[in-house]
């Protein structure tokens, strides 16, 4: 089985600059790697050492159908051929290429933490501390258990740490109706019927709720997420991680500016 393969999911059918500059860090940093375009039949767009998947259009036309695709089986399904894959979108910048020291932690998914903003800056920019979250921008995914957690016929008990600490943001009374309609629910795949209903996106689900489907199902620590990926403030996230850089950054940041104080060239 080959280790992992990078997958970016792309609607568009022309790239903007800065998305041109994001797959000029992706083929930098992972020449050799097996690389898939994943998009819909009509789209006629191409990148260069890019293997093409088609799926049906339905899963591109607006963020709904895009979490339905990372939350089906055939989605993960088309992938068996891999242990892993890492999701990098065209508002990512990689900086380095150091994944076999995530794949080495037997993590089921990582992604980038967000951040608390602070209540007392009426600017709503400045961060005070991390929420623990992982961000589906930019993650790896190990497949055998992301298809484990969709096709589980069982469901654990409602309440841990992870659905407490996202209910107390999102609701409870949503989850506890969603939580009883899956249980009583006929379908064979008690995993994919939640993610699929959820009222967040798919990225909340497999950080917050897929271990109610599979007990093996493993996360990072924040510290862990915090080094793989920035996506936010990057000073702020730069200090939280010991003055280290990530692998990398991730969203509509000034990451350009922030690094050129630190004089690095991508």
């Amino acid at each position: 089985m080959i280790k992992y393969a990078l997958l970016h999911l792309f609607i568009k059918s022309n790239l903007s600059d800065n998305e041109k500059l994001s797959l000029k860090t992706i083929q930098k940093h992972f020449k050799n790697e097996k690389k898939f375009l994943v998009t819909f039949h009509d789209n006629k767009i191409d990148f260069p050492n890019f293997e093409r998947v088609n799926f049906n259009k339905n899963f591109f036309e607006n963020i709904q159908g895009y979490n339905n695709l990372c939350t089906s089986t055939e989605f993960y399904r088309s992938f068996l051929d891999f242990e892993y894959m890492l999701i990098c979108q065209l508002d990512v910048i990689v900086l380095k290429n150091n994944l076999s020291e995530f794949m080495s932690k037997n993590i089921s998914y990582i992604g980038a933490p967000t951040g608390k903003k602070s209540p007392f800056d009426r600017s709503r920019k400045k961060l005070w501390g991390r929420r623990y979250f992982c961000n589906g921008g930019f993650s790896l995914r190990k497949i055998s258990d992301f298809i484990s957690v969709l096709e589980s016929s069982k469901v654990r008990y409602p309440f841990n740490y992870l659905t407490i600490y996202e209910c107390l943001k999102s609701g409870f009374l949503k989850y506890i109706n969603l939580y009883l309609k899956t249980l009583f629910s006929k379908s064979i795949y008690k995993g994919e019927f939640f993610a699929k209903n959820l009222y967040i996106k798919e990225d909340s689900f497999w950080t917050y709720f897929a271990p109610l489907f599979y007990n093996k199902y493993s996360l990072p620590t924040i510290d862990q997420a915090n080094s793989f990926c920035f996506d936010g403030n990057p000073n702020f996230f730069y200090k939280m991680n010991n003055y280290k850089l990530p692998m990398a950054l991730h969203g509509p940041f000034d990451y350009l500016k922030f690094l050129d104080k630190l004089n690095i060239q991508i």
